[in-house]
C-alpha cells in the first residue's frame, strides 16, 4: 500500500514541476551570427619576365573576389617580390612603391562581387635568362572575414627575351588619327602600323579587320619599306592578313581601304584591327587598334 502512495505522490510531483515550467516565460532566442565577408585572392602573371634594354619586367594581375555574406569596405593587396624588386609604372589602384601594399580606391565590394582588377608592372632584378622568379601576394580587409586560408597566393614568372607588339590605327597613311567624312559617305583608307617593341623577333603575323555593315572594301595596300609583304584574304565582312617575322624594333604598316556608306552629321565610326602572332608574346591581349572616322555636314 505505501509503495502505491509512493507512486502517486510522484506522479503528482511530477505534474505540479510541467506545469510550473509551462507558466514560465521563454527565454531569449540564440541570435544568428552575423553574416561576414569572405575574400578570395587570385593571382596570375605573364609567364616571361622580358628582358630588354636593362630592365627586367614581368606583370602581375590580382583579381579579389567577394565569396562571403557581407560587404566589405576596404580591401588592400599586399606583394612580396624577389629582393630587389619594385612596383613600376602607375597601378590602378593606390599603391605605396615602399612597402608594395596597394589599396583599392574604387569602393566597397558586395557579397559576390569582385573588386577591380589590379594590374601592376613589377621590375626585378638582373638574372640570367631561365632564372625563375617568385611573386608573393595577399589580400586583407579590416572586417573579420569567414576565413583567410585562401588570402594569399603565389606565381613563378621565367626570365627570358620574348615579343611584344603594339598595333596603331590611322584613319589614312599621313597618319591622320581621325578623319572628317561627308555625311554621303565616300572612300577611306584605315591604315594599320605593327610594331615589336619586345625583345625576340615576332613570327607569323596575322592582322584581322573587320568590315562595318553597310561598307565595302578594296584591296589592301603596303608600304613599299615593310620587312615582308601582307599577304591578304578579302570578304565581305572582315580582312585577314599574314605576314613574315617581325624584327624587335621593327614596323610594318598595311592599308585597307574601304568605302563607307552615307551617314548622319556628327556621328562617329570606328574600324577595328586585332593583331597575333605564333610566337610567344608578353602581352596578347594589347593587340587591338582602331582607325577613327567622323560624318560632318559638307560646307556650303
Amino acid at each position: 500500500m505505501s509503495s502505491d502512495r509512493t507512486f502517486r505522490t510522484g506522479l503528482t510531483l511530477l505534474s505540479l514541476a510541467a506545469a510550473s515550467a509551462a507558466l514560465l516565460p521563454a527565454g531569449p532566442a540564440v541570435a544568428a551570427p552575423a553574416p561576414r565577408p569572405d575574400l578570395k585572392l587570385n593571382l596570375t602573371v605573364t609567364p616571361t619576365t622580358m628582358i630588354r634594354n636593362g630592365e627586367n619586367l614581368a606583370i602581375v594581375l590580382a583579381t579579389v573576389d567577394n565569396v562571403g555574406a557581407a560587404t566589405v569596405e576596404d580591401v588592400t593587396v599586399s606583394f612580396k617580390f624577389p629582393p630587389g624588386g619594385e612596383i613600376v609604372g602607375d597601378p590602378a589602384w593606390q599603391c605605396d612603391y615602399t612597402t608594395f601594399v596597394c589599396t583599392n580606391i574604387y569602393g566597397p565590394v558586395p557579397p559576390g562581387g569582385t573588386a577591380e582588377p589590379l594590374r601592376v608592372y613589377v621590375g626585378l632584378p638582373d638574372a640570367p635568362a631561365g632564372t625563375v622568379a617568385t611573386i608573393e601576394a595577399t589580400a586583407a580587409t579590416s572586417t573579420r572575414e569567414v576565413t583567410r586560408t585562401n588570402n594569399s597566393g603565389q606565381v613563378q614568372t621565367t626570365y627570358g627575351y620574348v615579343a611584344d607588339l603594339s598595333l596603331y590605327g590611322n584613319a589614312d597613311p599621313s597618319g591622320t588619327y581621325e578623319v572628317d567624312l561627308p555625311t554621303s559617305g565616300g572612300d577611306v583608307s584605315p591604315t594599320f602600323t605593327a610594331e615589336n617593341i619586345g625583345s625576340a623577333d615576332a613570327d607569323d603575323l596575322r592582322l584581322v579587320v573587320d568590315v562595318p555593315a553597310g561598307f565595302t572594301v578594296g584591296q589592301p595596300y603596303e608600304q613599299p619599306t615593310n620587312p615582308s609583304p601582307w599577304l591578304c584574304d578579302v570578304t565581305a565582312t572582315q580582312v585577314v592578313c599574314t605576314a613574315g617575322p617581325l624584327a624587335v624594333g621593327a614596323t610594318s604598316t598595311v592599308t585597307v581601304p574601304m568605302t563607307a556608306p552615307a551617314g548622319v552629321n556628327d556621328d562617329r565610326f570606328t574600324i577595328h584591327g586585332e593583331l597575333s602572332t605564333s610566337s610567344e608574346e608578353w602581352r596578347p591581349w594589347d593587340n587591338g587598334a582602331d582607325a577613327l572616322y567622323h560624318y560632318v555636314e559638307p560646307a556650303v
